[in-house]
């Protein structure tokens, strides 16, 4: 998010037209993914569907998710006990993965400016020394998430 932050601003400082007109875009890169390295894809054809949307070709079944609710489905779809690895970053993801994320399933968010938005306040309060201002704005809307093991539910 920092480098996300840093990048957008620079399109503010020098090119807010290029937001203003709709034409900065922020690649969704996933949080996890899902493989089961014990079962291997039996049809051919579900193979050729994986492979056809950019993932890695191998005949293990992964699932790239964007979301904890995508994760969940990911493990229950492919069954127990799979490998997940969570995604910090661009740089944890290899460049063979990430050009499976390209291509027609892209998820793409707009950068957008509201009329309203004045960009030199933005700029002020994101990139200026209103230190404390910041710390309290991110002290007052800190969520902190725990990682908890899966409960097993047993039939």
């Amino acid at each position: 998010m920092h480098i996300r932050l840093l990048i957008i601003t620079f399109f503010l400082q020098f090119f807010p037209e290029l937001i203003r007109k709709g034409h900065v875009y922020v690649l969704q890169t996933p949080l996890f993914r899902v493989r089961n390295r014990r079962t291997k894809i039996r049809r051919k054809e579900e193979l050729a569907e994986v492979d056809a949307k950019g993932e890695k070709k191998s005949d293990f079944i992964v699932r790239y998710c964007y979301s904890e609710e995508e994760r969940q489905k990911a493990i229950s779809d492919l069954g127990p006990d799979p490998e997940i690895t969570r995604f910090k970053g661009l740089g944890e993801i290899s460049p063979e993965e990430f050009a499976g994320f390209i291509g027609p399933d892209i998820r793409l968010e707009q950068v957008t400016l509201h009329k309203t938005d004045q960009v030199q306040k933005l700029l002020e309060y994101y990139m200026g020394k209103n230190t404390m201002e910041r710390q309290n704005f991110i002290i007052d809307n800190l969520v902190i998430e725990e990682d908890r093991p899966e409960e097993e539910v047993y039939d």
